[in-house]
């Protein structure tokens, strides 16, 4: 099972692509990121996002990034503690949540 993702943050804050394999995320090469980090982010996602081999400093992703958990991924992405079964959707809207449910 091998399902192409996207989260987008409010007012374009970040724009990401990804694929769900069932297990976890590989967010995708030039997909952008938020700038905005929060203080309680998990260290290993701050980590990734002051990589520069990682993200550039327009925060564009240099290379796929694989998680093994959707929130990690969405964390990630949005600089935020996050619920990646809510933040990541299909092409046709449907949350990982929704499309786990069916």
């Amino acid at each position: 099972m091998s399902i192409e993702v996207y989260s987008k943050g409010r007012n374009n804050a970040y724009e990401a692509t990804g694929v769900f394999d069932g297990k976890g995320i590989t967010v995708k090469k030039g997909s952008r990121i938020s700038q905005d980090v929060s203080a309680k982010i998990q260290p290993v996602v701050t980590r990734l996002r002051k990589d520069k081999t990682i993200v550039d400093d327009n925060y564009i992703l240099l290379q796929d990034v694989s998680f093994r958990s959707a929130s990690t991924a969405a964390s990630f992405v949005s600089g935020t503690i996050s619920n990646g079964l809510i933040k990541w959707r299909d092409k046709n809207g449907f949350t990982l949540k929704a499309l786990q449910e069916k």
